[in-house]
C-alpha cells in the first residue's frame, strides 16, 4: 500500500469519524457537542480504525458477518488501548463507560463496539469504493503534496493539544494546592472570635477561591464539553472535575438568563 494514499485515507476517515461522533453525541444531548482531543474537525482513532478494517481485515471482506465480528474485536482493542494510553499519559479518563452494561474497565462497552462493527461494514462496502474512485482522479503530485500538508497539520495540532492537556493538568494541580492553602487559612480563622476584620478576610479568601475556580472552568470548558464523561481514578481530582462541570453549567445558565432579560429589556424600550 502506497504510504501517501494511506495518509489520505487515514485523514478522510478521521474527518468522517468526527462527523459521525458529533452527530451521534449532539443528537443524544440535544445540543452541539464538539468532540475530540484535537482542535481540528477530525478524530484520529476513527482514522486508525478505518485503516485497520479496510486494509488489515480486507481478507474477510467477502463475508460481512465475519468482517463484522473481526471489526468489533479489532476496534475494541484499539479503543481500549487508546483509553489506557490517555490514562497513563495524563492520569485522566477521556471517556468512561462504567455506567454502561457489558463494559471492560470503563474503556470499552458492548454497545459502542457493536456500533463500531456496523460502521466498519458501512465504510467497507459503502464509503471506501467511492472514496477510492475519487482518489484515482487526483494526480500523484497533488496526492504527495497533500499528504505532506496533512502530516504537518496533524503534527502541529497533536503537539498543541498535548501541550494544552498538560497545561490543564498543571492548572488542576495548582488549583488543588492553592485551594488547600486557602481552606487551611479559613479553618484557622474559624478558631478565632468573630470580628469585622476577620470576616473581611474570610470573604476575601472565599472570593479568591471562586475566582480560581472560574478561571480553571474557562480553561476546562472545551475539554469537558468534548469529553462529557471525562473523569479520573483520583477521587480528589474526580470531585474537582465534577465541581468544574457544575460551575460551567451555572455560568451558562446565568448567561442565558442574562441574555434573555437583556432581550426583554430591549423589547420594552
Amino acid at each position: 500500500m502506497d504510504l501517501t494514499l494511506l495518509i489520505w485515507y487515514f485523514f478522510c476517515y478521521s474527518i468522517l469519524g468526527y462527523i459521525v461522533e458529533v452527530l451521534y453525541c449532539s443528537i443524544r444531548q440535544g445540543t452541539f457537542v464538539n468532540r475530540g482531543f484535537l482542535h481540528g474537525p477530525y478524530l484520529p482513532i476513527y482514522g486508525f480504525g478505518a485503516v485497520l478494517v479496510i486494509f488489515v481485515f480486507a481478507r474477510f471482506s467477502h463475508n460481512p458477518l465475519i468482517l463484522f465480528f473481526i471489526a468489533v474485536i479489532g476496534t475494541s482493542i484499539l479503543e481500549y488501548a487508546t483509553g489506557y494510553l490517555s490514562e497513563t499519559l495524563f492520569s485522566i479518563r477521556l471517556w468512561d463507560y462504567s455506567s454502561t452494561r457489558f463494559n471492560l474497565k470503563g474503556r470499552v462497552c458492548l454497545l459502542n463496539s457493536t456500533l463500531f462493527g456496523l460502521l466498519s461494514l458501512f465504510v467497507t462496502y459503502g464509503v471506501h469504493p467511492h472514496l477510492s474512485a475519487i482518489f484515482d482522479h487526483f494526480t500523484p503530485a497533488f496526492m504527495e503534496h497533500g499528504a505532506k500538508i496533512i502530516i504537518v497539520l496533524l503534527s502541529v495540532d497533536t503537539t498543541s493539544s498535548v501541550l494544552g492537556m498538560s497545561a490543564f493538568q498543571k492548572q488542576l494541580a495548582e488549583f488543588r494546592e492553592k485551594r488547600g492553602e486557602i481552606e487551611n487559612r479559613l479553618k484557622v480563622l474559624h478558631e478565632f472570635k468573630e470580628n469585622k476584620m476577620l470576616e473581611g478576610l474570610r470573604v476575601k479568601l472565599d472570593t479568591e477561591l471562586d475566582e480560581l475556580r472560574m478561571r480553571l472552568s474557562i480553561s476546562a470548558k472545551r475539554i469537558l464539553h468534548a469529553f462529557p464523561s471525562l473523569t479520573s481514578s483520583n477521587e480528589e481530582k474526580r470531585l474537582l472535575l465534577e465541581a468544574l462541570r457544575k460551575t460551567i453549567r451555572e455560568t451558562a445558565l446565568h448567561k442565558k438568563l442574562h441574555d434573555k432579560n437583556h432581550r426583554s429589556d430591549k423589547r420594552d424600550d
